[in-house]
């Protein structure tokens, strides 16, 4: 088995054999098996965590890795991010995991330590849940004190980690701004209560708002996924008012929600831009088919941007203080505006 680890043909995060079936395929005693892999851990190859059980501590030694770790893969925007993440990494000595977290706090801590065991050079992580006590805060705070690791798209005020976020209160302010240019007197904000970007986003567009005392607004935060049944059952509820209570215009924390508030104005009739003006946040491949006004989450860069951020951090070997970097988002108007009359 050492061979294997040092050859590489075993790697970082695989799970051994159980010690019955390692005692079996080598012809060995059980006893033999365990000796061995205790001194497997003690020389740092292995590592064993209790109820789960054996995985692989070290590879190669000209091998360095660090770790992305996304809030969900099957999201629009995580992969363009991974990708840029990648690009910037492919020239240089470090190999990169990539870990789904599944909008799962659970998942996402066991993804973290797993990587901790496994002695990652360094993290780039998208938290889920950013706003919520669920926050794996603390944990991220541990691992930035021992590694370089870089917070994207949620500012968590950990000292140690760089940390790289969009300008999201001021885009949510200028979509309210908007809104008033266009002389629409009852608005509503629709957002995902448990992120912290989108909050940022929804207390620019309130705070904002609510300067205008003649301007009506309602407020929807959710919870759960942007394509729940929640979600959709929330804007039918929203739209599904009397006109004269209607609102005319939405800014939605990010495509997805604009992309349900369209299917439930077609299902009830209502035209956007006509009876309703619409903005969403990030410019997903379907808000420009769908035509809908927005702003531009600069994806692939952003993650260039993280992975110069971290690979800085790791050669300055967590000297100095770690960066805080706000990007800009640009607002895309399209045609889901109208100047209301």
């Amino acid at each position: 088995m050492l061979d294997q680890l040092k050859s590489g043909e075993l790697k970082k995060g695989d799970r051994i054999l159980s010690e019955n079936k390692l005692a079996e395929f080598f012809s060995v005693s059980r006893q033999t098996v365990r000796k061995a892999i205790y001194d497997l851990e003690k020389e740092g190859y292995l590592v064993t965590r209790r109820g789960s059980g054996t995985y692989v501590k070290s590879m190669r030694k000209d091998k360095e890795n660090i770790g992305i770790l996304t809030q969900s893969l099957t999201d629009y925007i995580f992969p363009f991010i991974v990708m840029g993440a990648e690009e910037t990494l492919k020239n240089t000595k470090f190999n990169s995991f990539i870990g789904n977290a599944k909008n799962d706090p659970v998942v996402e801590r066991e993804t973290l330590e797993r990587w901790m065991d496994l002695g990652l050079k360094g993290m780039i992580v998208d938290p889920v849940v950013s706003a919520t006590k669920q926050a794996n805060v603390t944990l991220l705070k541990e691992i930035s004190e021992q590694i370089p690791t870089v917070i994207i798209n949620s500012d968590l005020n950990i000292p140690y980690a760089g940390t790289l976020v969009l300008n999201d209160y001021e885009c949510g302010s200028f979509a309210a701004k908007k809104f008033i240019e266009l002389g629409h007197k009852r608005v509503a904000v629709i957002y995902k209560a448990v992120h912290k970007a989108a909050n940022e986003r929804a207390n620019g567009f309130i705070d904002t708002i609510n300067e205008h005392k003649q301007i009506l607004l309602y407020e929807l935060p959710f919870h759960g996924q942007e394509t729940s049944d929640e979600v959709f059952n929330l804007i039918m509820s929203l739209l599904s008012l009397p006109k004269n209570n209607l609102p005319t215009a939405i800014f939605c924390s990010n495509d997805l929600v604009a992309m349900q508030v369209i299917m439930a104005a077609k299902k009830l009739n209502l035209d956007i831009p006509n009876d309703i003006s619409l903005i969403g946040f990030d410019d997903a491949d379907f808000a420009q088919a769908l035509e809908i006004s927005t702003f531009r989450h600069p994806k692939q860069q952003f993650g260039e941007k993280a992975a110069q951020m971290l690979l800085k951090m790791i050669e300055e070997n967590n000297n100095g203080k770690p960066e805080k970097i706000v990007e800009k988002a640009e607002f895309i108007e399209r045609n889901s505006l109208i100047q209301k009359k």
